[in-house]
C-alpha cells in the first residue's frame, strides 16, 4: 500500500543526545502509519551496520500507541516516563507519545510524537518543530530542505525553462530528438540577472555520455535526467560482475531486487574483517565474493564498476558510488555506461584500445575462474579473456586504471597518472587548450607535497595542439567543499564523514592557492555533497578531455614515480573513463535492452563524425550540424570555478565545528 493512502498516526523525530528539542543529523524523521512499519538502516544518513535493514518492527494502533519488536541483533533503549529500559533482540516493548528511543544505546535518538495526541511534549518541541520533522521525510529517506533555497532554485528553473521555450525549441543535445521540456538549469540564484543557457542531456539512452545519480529530497527538475541503480541493472542479465569498495548486501538486494534473479554474480570488493563475514552470511548462495590481492600495504580495492552480460551483449558501467544507501541517494555521484554486442566470427581476433584496457585491468584482479553455461555461447570459463568476446569498436571512452604494485619498464605507462599521460600524449587538441586550466575534484585528499603535485600536473598537461606544439602546463584548481558547504548540506555535518580528509592533509600551506568552491547551481546540487571524482581540462564551456573516476587525489590512487622516474608505485585499485574528442565513423548505437533513440542513428553508416566535448551550459550554432556530435557532459560544478574567499575554510573531518548544522548538530557528534 502506498504511504500516501495510509493513515499516519505519528512520527519518530530525530533528537540530539541530551537535548530533546534539537534535531539530529544522523537519522531522518520517520513517519509512523497505522499498522505495520519498519525502522532500519535506510533511515540513517550515515553508514552504520550496527543498525540492521530491519532494525525494529512497529505495529501502530488507531489510538497512536505502538507495539515494537527488536528484529536486529543489537539492543535499543526506550526512555519512558523517566525510566530507561534496554530492549534486546526479539523482545517486545510498548511505545507511547513522548517516549525517546536510542536505536543503538547512546546513539541515534528519536522521539515518538503521536499526531492525534493533544497534550504537549514534555520538552520544548513546539508545533513548528513538529511540522519541520514531518517535512524531513520522503520515501522514508532523509530529505532536508531549506524552503528559501528551494523556492529560489525552482523559480530559477522555471524562468530558464520559460525563456528557452520562447527563444527556441530546436536545440537538441546528444542523441535527443527534440529539446526536453524539463531543463537542467544553469546559473546561480545569486546571479539570475545573468542568463546562462543549458540544455538537457540524453534522457532515454544511457550511452556515449555520463549521468549524475539521483539525489532524494532535491527539487524535481534536478533529477530529470539522473539515474538510479534500477535504471542501470535491468533486463535479462545472464552474468553480473559488481566491483566496488563498500558493499551493503542487504541494501543492494532491496534496492535492486532483479539481482536475485541473476544466476551468476561475482562481487569484487574492498571490505575486510567483520564486514566480509557479514557479506558471506547475507549473500545469495550462488554469488561469489572476491577481494583482489594487495601486494603493498595501506592499499585497497576502490574501483566502482559493473559488467552485465545479456543475451544481446554486454553493458559496461563505471561509476563513483559505493554499493550503500547513502551513496546512491544523498550524494552528488556520476555514472557512465555503454552497451556492446557480441563479436561476429570474423572479428573474434580483432581488438581495440578499450578492450585491451579492460582485459588488462581485469587480469590484474585475479578472481578465481569459474565455469558457467550461457544461452548464447554455451559453457564458458569466466575469466578476464572471456570479455574479449564482445565488440567494443563503438567505445566512446578510454579506461584509465590503477593496479597496486611497483611498475617498471613498459608497465610504467600502463597504470595510474602515467597511463593518463600516455593516452593524452597521443591526442591532438584545439589550440584554445594551450596552457588551459585544469580541475581536480574528488572526495578524499591524500598526504601530498609540491613535488608530486608537479609530477601529477605534468601528466594531466600532456598532449599537443593542432599546430603540433605541446599544450603546456595548465594551472590546476582543486574543487573542494568548505565547512559551510558541509554544514548547510542536505545531510548536515554527517555528509563530512564521506569527505574523509584530516586537517594535516588539508591545511598544508602550499595547497591554499589551489582551493576553489563547490558550486553546482546549474544541476541543483550545491547542497548534495560530492562523492563524485572528476579531472578535466577546459576553456570556458569547451572541454579538452574529461575523466570520471573512482580515484581521489592521492599517491596511493594515482601512483608516485620513484628511482629516477623508472618505477611507479601504486597502492590501490582504481578505474575511470576518459572522454576525448575524436573523429570516427558513424555506427548505429547498440542497446542490450532495446532502447535506442539517437539522432546519430539517422546518419548513413560510415559517415565521418567529429565529436566535441562541452558542458551543459554551452551554446552554439554548431549544434545544428549533424556532422558534429556534441557531447554534453553534466559537469556538476561551475566552470570556471570560483577561488576560495578569505572567509572560506576547506572541510577537514577531524576538526571540531561548533556552529550548528541544519539539524542543530555540531561536529563531531560525540566527544
Amino acid at each position: 500500500m502506498a504511504s500516501s493512502s495510509r493513515v499516519r498516526v505519528g512520527n519518530l523525530v530525530p533528537l540530539n543526545e541530551g537535548n530533546a528539542s534539537s534535531s539530529n543529523g544522523s537519522v531522518s524523521s520517520i513517519p509512523i502509519y497505522l499498522g505495520a512499519n519498519v525502522v532500519g538502516r535506510n533511515h540513517l544518513v550515515v553508514v552504520d551496520k550496527r543498525v540492521s535493514r530491519k532494525h525494529l518492527s512497529l505495529h501502530a494502533s488507531a489510538d497512536g500507541s505502538i507495539q515494537a519488536v527488536v528484529e536486529g541483533p543489537n539492543p535499543i533503549i526506550v526512555r519512558s516516563e523517566g525510566q530507561r529500559r534496554k530492549v534486546c533482540a526479539q523482545e517486545r516493548v510498548k511505545i507511547a507519545h513522548d517516549d525517546v528511543l536510542e536505536l543503538i544505546p547512546g546513539e541515534y535518538f528519536v522521539k515518538y510524537l503521536n499526531v492525534g495526541d493533544n497534550h504537549k511534549s514534555s520538552t520544548s518541541m513546539g508545533s513548528s518543530d513538529f511540522k519541520k520533522g514531518k517535512r524531513l521525510c520522503e520515501d522514508d529517506t532523509v530529505v532536508i530542505k531549506r524552503n528559501r533555497q528551494i523556492m529560489e532554485d525552482e523559480a530559477l528553473a522555471r524562468s530558464l525553462q520559460k525563456s528557452f521555450a520562447e527563444e527556441s525549441s530546436t536545440i537538441s543535445g546528444l542523441g535527443c530528438d527534440q529539446m526536453l521540456s524539463s531543463l537542467d538549469s544553469a546559473g546561480s540564484s545569486e546571479r539570475n540577472n545573468e542568463r546562462i543557457h543549458s540544455v538537457d542531456y540524453l534522457k532515454d539512452v544511457l550511452s556515449l555520455t555520463f549521468r549524475l545519480m539521483r539525489v532524494q529530497g532535491l527539487p524535481s527538475w534536478t533529477n530529470t535526467s539522473s539515474v538510479t541503480i534500477q535504471d542501470v541493472i535491468q533486463g535479462e542479465v545472464l552474468l553480473a560482475v559488481l566491483s566496488n569498495y563498500m558493499v551493503d548486501m542487504e541494501w543492494l538486494l532491496t534496492a535492486c531486487p532483479s539481482l536475485r534473479k541473476v544466476r551468476h554474480v561475482l562481487v569484487i570488493h574492498g571490505e575486510d574483517g567483520a564486514s566480509v563475514e557479514l557479506l558471506k552470511k547475507v549473500k545469495p548462495a550462488n554469488w561469489i565474493l572476491h577481494k583482489p590481492p594487495l601486494p603493498i600495504s595501506f592499499g585497497t580495492h576502490h574501483s566502482k564498476a559493473m559488467l552485465l552480460v545479456y543475451p544481446q551483449g554486454i553493458r559496461v558501467v563505471v561509476h563513483t558510488a559505493n554499493l550503500i544507501h547513502v551513496d546512491w541517494n544523498n550524494k552528488t555521484q556520476g555514472l557512465w555506461m555503454q552497451d556492446f554486442p557480441w563479436k561476429d566470427a570474423k572479428d573474434v581476433n580483432r581488438s581495440v584500445s578499450f578492450e585491451n584496457d579492460l582485459v588488462d585491468y581485469l587480469s590484474a584482479i585475479k578472481w578465481p575462474e569459474f565455469r558457467v553455461n550461457l544461452p548464447v555461447v554455451g559453457d564458458v570459463n569466466i575469466n578476464a579473456a572471456f570479455f574479449r568476446k564482445f565488440d567494443y569498436k563503438s567505445s566512446s571512452v578510454r579506461l584509465i586504471g590503477s593496479v597496486p604494485g611497483y611498475h617498471v619498464g613498459p608497465n610504467i605507462k600502463k597504470w595510474g597518472h602515467m597511463k593518463l599521460r600516455s593516452v593524452l600524449e597521443g591526442c591532438t587538441f584545439e589550440q584554445q587548450f594551450c596552457k588551459a586550466p585544469m580541475i581536480y575534484q574528488f572526495s578524499s585528499l591524500g598526504s601530498l607535497d609540491e613535488k608530486w603535485m608537479s609530477e601529477f600536473a605534468c601528466s594531466l598537461s600532456a598532449g599537443k595542439s593542432d599546430n603540433g606544439s605541446p599544450l603546456g602546463i595548465g594551472k590546476p584548481l582543486i574543487v573542494w567543499p568548505t565547512v559551510e558547504d558541509v554544514r548547510t548540506s542536505i545531510e548536515g555535518y554527517a555528509a563530512g564523514s564521506c569527505i574523509p580528509s584530516p586537517q594535516k592533509n588539508v591545511e598544508k600551506d602550499f595547497l591554499r592557492k589551489y582551493w576553489a568552491r563547490w558550486k553546482a547551481d546549474h544541476v541543483g546540487r550545491c547542497r548534495a555533497m560530492p562523492h563524485i571524482k572528476t579531472f578535466t581540462r577546459y576553456n570556458g564551456q569547451d572541454i579538452a578531455w574529461f575523466l570520471l573516476t573512482s580515484a581521489n587525489l592521492s599517491k596511493a590512487a594515482w601512483g608516485a614515480l620513484q628511482k629516477n622516474n623508472t618505477q611507479l608505485m601504486i597502492r590501490s585499485y582504481e578505474l575511470g573513463v576518459l572522454f576525448l574528442p575524436k573523429t570516427h565513423q558513424s555506427v548505429p548505437q547498440f542497446s542490450c535492452t532495446g532502447k535506442n533513440n539517437s539522432n546519430l542513428n539517422n546518419l548513413a553508416p560510415g559517415k565521418e563524425i567529429k565529436t566535441k566535448l562541452v558542458t551543459l551550459c554551452w551554446k552554439s550554432d554548431e549544434e545544428k550540424e549533424q556532422s558534429t556530435e556534441i557531447i554534453r557532459l553534466p559537469v556538476p560544478y561551475q566552470l570556471p570555478p570560483k577561488p576560495y574567499g578569505t572567509e572560506d575554510v576547506p572541510w577537514s573531518w577531524d576538526k571540531r565545528y561548533t556552529k550548528k548544522d541544519v539539524y542543530g548538530s555540531v561536529w563531531p557528534r560525540h566527544g
